[in-house]
């Protein structure tokens, strides 16, 4: 399975373990040097960045900005799965932010993540991380990524039982049409 992962340098060892693949991170990696074309062609694309509600950046550590809406909506996804561990994918009541926006424009096969702020613990391989490793490992042996990512929830829910899982256990999958709203859907 081709995997590429993105995230805060912080956060690097635990999605090295998850992911299976060393990370980008951010920094050094910012905006600026991003390139949208690592994105081609993968199977799996995991994000772990900071989001703030209603914009339309992702943010490395002391919040360097990694990546905009317009660099990720020009991507070529096509056929990935994309997992977000980001805040704000999604407000709290799952309407699509800008940086989902974005994503559903670059054509994934699905779109994993969460609502509002997602919670991690530092310093532990820890509940979102653990759900892309399962999510990876469930899409690997073949599974849709809608069931992967059920069992990869219910394997979550028998490894921990925290505030932190609980909120990682809302995530959701989004299909790119989805997030389509009625005003942008093409006329016939």
């Amino acid at each position: 399975m081709d995997t590429f992962a993105y995230c805060s340098a912080s956060f690097r060892r635990f999605v090295t373990r998850a992911a299976g693949v060393h990370p980008t991170t951010s920094p050094p990696t910012t905006m600026a040097t991003f390139d949208p074309a690592l994105l081609q062609d993968r199977d799996f694309v995991w994000f772990k960045l900071h989001g703030l509600e209603g914009q339309p950046f992702w943010y490395g550590d002391n919040y360097a900005t990694a990546l905009s809406a317009a660099q990720l909506s020009t991507a070529d996804l096509e056929g990935a799965v994309v997992f977000v561990s980001n805040c704000w994918l999604a407000g709290l009541s799952n309407e699509p932010g800008p940086m989902l926006r974005a994503l559903a424009d670059a054509q994934p096969r699905a779109i994993i993540g969460g609502s509002g702020p997602n919670y991690t613990i530092p310093g532990r391989l820890q509940a979102t991380d653990l759900l892309a490793l399962y999510v990876r490992a469930f899409l690997q042996i073949g599974f849709s990524a809608r069931v992967a990512l059920r069992m990869g929830k219910l394997r979550l829910m028998l490894k921990r039982q925290d505030k932190i899982t609980a909120d990682t256990l809302a995530f959701r999958l989004w299909r790119p049409l989805e997030i389509v709203t009625p005003e942008e859907m093409p006329h016939a």
